[in-house]
């Protein structure tokens, strides 16, 4: 149900509302979901260093493995992009690696924002 006038703007803007992983309630996997996160600012900025450089050949391997272990501690919406930021350099556009990249930034802020200690 949408949110009235009133609710809507006192709503956080979607930059501000952080993002969990499926598997924060899952012992098993903290220690993974700890080190993605922890890592996460670090990488993508080596991303969008290879982006800056044009070489996108590495932004290829960098966006294949940030993918992956996105899979694997569970933040799908961030999946979603990685995977868009992949094709699109798989495929040599460059404005649609670029726009991917601008939104996993905002992303890996989100998820951040929702771990603990890692801001």
């Amino acid at each position: 149900m949408p949110l009235d006038p009133i609710h809507a703007c006192m709503a956080p803007p979607d930059r501000l509302t952080p993002i969990y992983s499926v598997h924060t309630e899952d012992p098993a996997k903290t220690a993974a979901i700890d080190e993605f996160v922890i890592q996460l600012a670090e990488r993508i900025d080596h991303l969008q260093d290879a982006e800056s450089e044009g070489d996108m050949d590495r932004l290829v391997e960098l966006a294949e493995s940030l993918t992956r272990d996105a899979e694997n501690v569970g933040y799908a919406d961030f999946i979603r992009v990685a995977q868009t930021a992949l094709d699109a350099a798989r495929d040599g556009k460059v404005d649609e690696a670029h726009e991917a990249l601008v939104k996993l930034t905002d992303l890996s802020h989100r998820i951040r924002l929702g771990h603990r200690g890692s801001l």
